[in-house]
């Protein structure tokens, strides 16, 4: 509108120097149109202002997000709106998540105590089929705890100063009964080495790898190897069990994926646990991936990267 303005002010100029035939009465005709036609589209583009502002006004009483009506002129209190609206939803799920955790939280911790209970019993009167059934009992209730958390977005990565070699180990006490149960050998090559992880979560992604190998053996035997260099940490675990289809190599670790061996066989699975793995290395900063020769063998490789983010922590550990 300013810029209307100074073209008509440099039109009567041109007008009055260089066209001295226009008549000055023609010369006012035109400019006191032009400004009546330029105070109407004044008014109009006030008016419209006007009533943009008073539909802003209500819809920022809304409790939904109002970007979508106004778009794709929006302006700050249009965003801040939706910001604040994001941020309460986010609260309240938040808080739905944390009632949910220890909802569960108490259930698996009194399912425990009674298991635990149980376990008690005199081994002559604890025949092996019931410690079996016990022994899994715990072992997916304390799984349970840690997917709780996992689910619900509350996941508390407490990053520290580790070794590796204690949380294979940690690993594979874990899961001691069903590793004695059915006669698994199990070779661990590492040396010692320090990682900055969560070792919880980081136990628990062994720990799945370990289940996988002794619900999905043929041959009992787990080999694990580690080394370190100055971008990762890597960490393979190989088992001897009915191997992975090549065209399931890509999909196993998505949600839900239940492979095509396992499908065929006497096999139970959820296609979980190998998603849950990739996302708790996903926090970690690691990454997972598999190889495998259908019937003969399967190869998980962790590694978990060094990077800028964890240089304070060495410093201070």
């Amino acid at each position: 509108m300013i810029l209307s303005l100074f073209v008509l002010i440099a039109f009567n100029l041109y007008t009055i120097l260089l066209l001295r035939q226009v008549r000055f009465f023609d010369l006012v005709y035109f400019d006191a149109l032009f400004l009546f036609l330029w105070a109407i589209g004044l008014v109009s583009i006030q008016i419209k202002k006007h009533i943009r502002n008073k539909k802003i006004d209500r819809a920022r009483m809304d409790p939904c997000r109002i970007a979508g009506q106004f778009a794709p002129y929006i302006d700050q209190r249009i965003y801040a709106h939706d910001i604040r609206v994001l941020e309460t939803r986010l609260r309240q799920e938040h808080e739905r998540n944390s009632e949910l955790k220890d909802h569960i939280d108490r259930i698996v911790h009194e399912l425990k105590a009674s298991l635990n209970t149980i376990s008690l019993c005199d081994e002559t009167t604890f025949h092996e089929p019931v410690r079996l059934a016990t022994e899994t009992m715990n072992r997916q209730l304390s799984q349970l705890l840690l997917l709780a958390k996992l689910e619900t977005n509350i996941v508390d990565v407490q990053i520290q100063k580790a070794d590796l070699r204690s949380l294979l180990h940690t690993s594979v006490k874990n899961n001691k009964y069903f590793l004695i149960h059915a006669r698994f050998s199990i070779r661990i090559d590492c040396p010692a080495m320090t990682v900055y992880t969560d070792p919880e979560w980081l136990v628990y992604v062994f720990d799945q790898l370990l289940i996988n190998a002794i619900k999905y053996r043929r041959e009992p035997k787990i080999e694990i190897t580690a080394f370190q260099d100055d971008q990762c940490t890597t960490i393979q675990v190989t088992d001897y069990g009915i191997g992975i289809p090549a065209s399931d190599l890509d999909a196993v670790f998505e949600k839900g994926v239940i492979g095509r061996n396992v499908r065929s066989g006497s096999y139970r699975s959820t296609g979980m646990g190998l998603y849950f793995a990739r996302a708790v290395l996903a926090r970690l900063g690691g990454t997972i991936e598999a190889k495998s020769k259908c019937g003969a063998w399967t190869t998980f490789t962790i590694r978990l990267f060094h990077n800028e983010n964890m240089d304070w922590l060495r410093e201070a550990l």
